[in-house]
């Protein structure tokens, strides 16, 4: 009787583990980025403008969005070398009429999106009792509703050609909770549940998800002041050719998430999932005024 419950057992678990194994394992991908059509917000300056060098680079045909028109043209400019073909769409994605006309533009030039790549993000940080209601508006609607959004209007052309992939530029602040930036912590880690819950909704449409979780960057949302408060407290501040590079392969690759930012990234994610306790009493310790001043000289957009 003990002989059949433990073979039981053992099979069960062996079963368990194997189905375990093939949901964590990546998905090989077969995406070949030449000639395909991507799709960049934010792609101005910063991660968005490294990700349209990249995508250029491997024979994209790249439509480039973001607010600022003389950027993007710089971008389009710089990149046209190397790119089968560039289409710069300025627009303010926070605006419903212009976020759905980037795309209407994009598919009317193009024919299709292969590749969508939520990127565009704005932070402001500080205490929450300290914030404009109207700048947490601003970072929830860019970070989260027009990812959203995009994703939503691109989507169709994708299921009916059971083939396309999205690739969610987050945060590492989307898996770990960092105090005085709130409503951007609260953004991405929207858009990464976002990203979760879709995956499982599109299984077996053709549709694939990447989540990248990037650390601090040196991009323009970083203040010279708060990157010295930054490294000083220990964590690694990437470069966007870096983070673009990591991305892509990623994407490439087929893998559901990617997190940057070095083993202290990792730890962190792991800490905040399996320990919060711990990251509770740190930041007890180390939630000094130097802290909370870098963090309130934080106020910027990747890239809208």
């Amino acid at each position: 009787m003990r002989l059949g419950r433990g073979l039981v057992l053992t099979g069960a678990l062996a079963a368990g583990g194997y189905w375990l194994a093939r949901y964590l394992r990546p998905q090989h991908s077969t995406l070949i980025l030449a000639d395909k059509v991507v799709l960049i917000t934010g792609a101005s300056t910063g991660i968005g403008r490294a990700l349209a060098f990249a995508f250029a680079r491997r024979g994209a045909r790249v439509a480039l969005v973001a607010r600022s028109a003389d950027r993007l043209e710089a971008v389009r400019r710089e990149i046209e070398p190397y790119s089968a073909e560039v289409l710069a769409v300025p627009a303010d994605l926070t605006d419903e009429a212009q976020l759905e006309a980037a795309v209407t533009r994009t598919l009317e030039h193009f024919g299709r999106i292969d590749v969508l790549v939520n990127n565009a993000g704005a932070i402001h940080g500080g205490r929450l009792i300290d914030l404009d209601p109207a700048r947490i508006e601003q970072v929830l609607r860019l970070n989260l509703w027009a990812a959203i959004r995009l994703t939503q209007l691109s989507l169709p052309s994708m299921l009916a050609r059971h083939s396309g992939y999205i690739l969610n530029v987050a945060s590492g602040l989307g898996r770990v909770a960092v105090p005085q930036v709130s409503t951007y912590v609260a953004s991405k880690y929207g858009l990464a549940g976002f990203t979760d819950a879709l995956r499982r909704e599109l299984g077996g449409s053709g549709v694939r998800m990447t989540l990248v979780l990037p650390s601090w960057t040196h991009t323009d949302m970083l203040a010279p002041e708060t990157k010295d408060v930054i490294e000083r407290y220990g964590f690694r501040i990437d470069y966007p050719d870096e983070v673009a590079e990591q991305a892509i392969a990623a994407l490439v690759a087929g893998r559901h998430e990617v997190i940057l930012g070095g083993p202290l990234a990792l730890l962190g994610v792991a800490v905040e999932r399996y320990f919060p306790f711990l990251l509770r009493l740190y930041w007890r310790i180390f939630m000094t005024q130097e802290w909370s001043d870098a963090m309130s000289a934080l106020g910027g957009e990747e890239a809208r």
